[in-house]
């Protein structure tokens, strides 16, 4: 259901834009700015502020070095993830953080200004967008175009270091796939850092969302197709649980 997106909202999103704001308090903020409206209406009024604000986002980011298709691939990303996975099931800070510049497509990846290790150390953040195969060769080229253009997008964050917390750094993954894989040779560009309290089992639920499109109860009972959700179904179907977890990587 569309709604036409309110000024103030609009303006909340658009004055943040570039300034790497917390997405998590955007989202809180934006929230905030349609809730006197009726529940069923509250997420498409957020989602009508992004909608919005996404061509003057496209702007600041071919403003500040990005190609006309890195700025549009970087905006595609909201429809793209709302279509796959919904706006409850996305989470509106991710809509937010994209719609603020946070987030920036580099060919094959996604990489998130203002990200930061558990001890503070300001990274690169790297996603793995539903664009295709997780070609190495496409990667490589990711990651060696990125970095000028991050440090034109964000010149303060001194970033040293790639980081990407996920599902797919588990380090059974190899065993399960083979050293080949792709997403086993992307994993292994990452340094693990030791495990955190909540590693042991989050990455279930990631497994579910990127692997399947569903909730875990829903992937649990899915018939699987291919390689890799045929993995993760084997692992659950022995008992064990799917980790996600924090790796690194120097920037060359």
């Amino acid at each position: 259901m569309s709604r036409e997106a309110r000024p103030g909202s609009v303006a909340l999103l658009a004055s943040a834009i570039g300034r790497l704001q917390d997405p998590g308090a955007l989202a809180a903020d934006l929230a905030a700015s349609v809730a006197d409206a009726p529940p069923v209406e509250r997420d498409a009024l957020a989602m009508a502020a992004v909608d919005a604000v996404l061509p003057q986002t496209a702007t600041w980011l071919a403003a500040h070095g990005a190609t006309a298709e890195q700025a549009s691939a970087s905006t595609a990303d909201v429809a793209r993830k709302r279509d796959r996975y919904g706006i409850r099931g996305t989470g509106l800070d991710w809509f937010c953080a994209v719609a603020t510049g946070r987030v920036v497509a580099v060919g094959r990846l996604q990489f998130e200004l203002g990200a930061h290790l558990p001890d503070g150390t300001p990274t690169w953040s790297v996603h793995v967008p539903e664009t295709g195969p997780l070609d190495p060769v496409a990667c490589d080229r990711a990651f060696a175009d990125a970095p000028d253009l991050l440090r034109r997008l964000a010149p303060g964050h001194g970033a040293t270091s790639w980081s990407c917390r996920s599902w797919l750094l588990d380090p059974g993954l190899a065993t399960a796939l083979g050293p080949d894989a792709n997403v086993v040779r992307f994993a292994r560009r990452f340094r693990l850092l030791p495990p955190g309290p909540h590693d042991a089992t989050e990455g279930d639920d990631s497994a579910a969302k990127f692997v399947f499109g569903t909730g875990l109860a829903a992937a649990r009972a899915a018939r699987p197709a291919g390689r890799v959700q045929q993995a993760v179904h084997d692992r659950w179907a022995d008992g064990g649980h799917w980790t996600e977890r924090t790796g690194t990587a120097p920037i060359a």
